[in-house]
């Protein structure tokens, strides 16, 4: 019998998955559905988006109303997610006041806590996916995030499943085998190394590049973590000592995202990555 996919497959996209390019008018009509949007105020905008998009098909040709061929409207969880996916580019475009479609990444996960109400880990477990890549300045294209990562959200809105918080981690706990303390200080080594001029901090790329160069045996979501959590000043540059302070935590919470995948890929019968 065939593997059931497994959760992390249901919920992001890959680059085995059927891609979907843009209608050439898309800015117009995502501009016109913006304003309609702002001027209805809908209290249930996933079902008004659904409808007036549905709407918008049967003016564009009419003939559909009268007889629709099979198939022709997708599920009505499809409208759900196209709604979804719509709302969170405008809020990503409300935040890039300079129209350059990227984001630092510690906005868009604001913007996840905010506009979508995911907690601070459910935001974390989705910019730790495989899906995300995030540049050298600590960005990412927001529209493409934005349509990779509905079902995600959509899951966690849906079924408000939580992740352990991780100010409440037992003072036995390790992390890659290490104490809160251990991890610390080795961290800091670390930091301080990579950090010339003493100064206390790093650009995004020099603080990303300690992380990998760290002999902790960091996993890629171990540093996406990190990095989604860590914020950058207005010139670039990373506190890590702040930082620091909070790794043991965010590292935690790391390994509870593998264990949630492992755990859901199980269960679906499928081999764990």
């Amino acid at each position: 019998m065939a593997a059931t996919e497994p959760f992390r497959e249901r919920t992001r996209a890959n680059k085995y998955q059927q891609k979907f390019p843009l209608p050439p008018n898309f800015a117009a009509v995502l501009k016109e559905y913006t304003r309609e949007v702002l001027r209805e105020q809908p209290t249930d905008i996933n079902a008004w988006s659904a409808a007036y998009f549905k709407k918008l098909a049967l003016d564009a040709d009419p003939l559909q109303a009268k007889a629709p061929p099979k198939d022709h409207y997708a599920p009505a969880v499809n409208h759900e997610l196209e709604a979804l996916g719509m709302k969170l580019t405008m809020v990503f475009s409300g935040i890039d006041d300079q129209n350059t479609g990227y984001l630092y990444v510690h906005l868009v996960k604001r913007a996840l806590l905010e506009a979508m109400e995911l907690t601070k880990a459910q935001a974390l477990y989705i910019l730790s996916s495989d899906f995300v890549a995030v540049n050298d300045e600590g960005m990412l294209e927001y529209r493409q995030f934005a349509r990779d990562s509905v079902q995600a959200i959509l899951f966690f809105q849906q079924s408000a499943y939580q992740f352990p918080e991780i100010h409440h981690v037992d003072d036995g706990a390790t992390v890659h085998g290490m104490v809160r303390e251990e991890l610390q200080d080795e961290l800091l080594r670390v930091m301080r190394h990579a950090d010339k001029e003493g100064l206390g901090r790093l650009p995004f790329p020099a603080y990303r590049d300690a992380l990998f160069n760290a002999p902790l045996q960091l996993t890629r979501r171990d540093i996406q973590v990190l990095c989604a959590e860590a914020e950058q000043t207005s010139d670039g540059f990373i506190d890590f000592t702040i930082e620091v302070e909070n790794a043991f935590g965010l590292l935690y919470l790391s390994q509870a995202f593998t264990a949630f995948d492992d755990e859901n890929t199980k269960a679906a019968g499928g081999t764990p990555a």
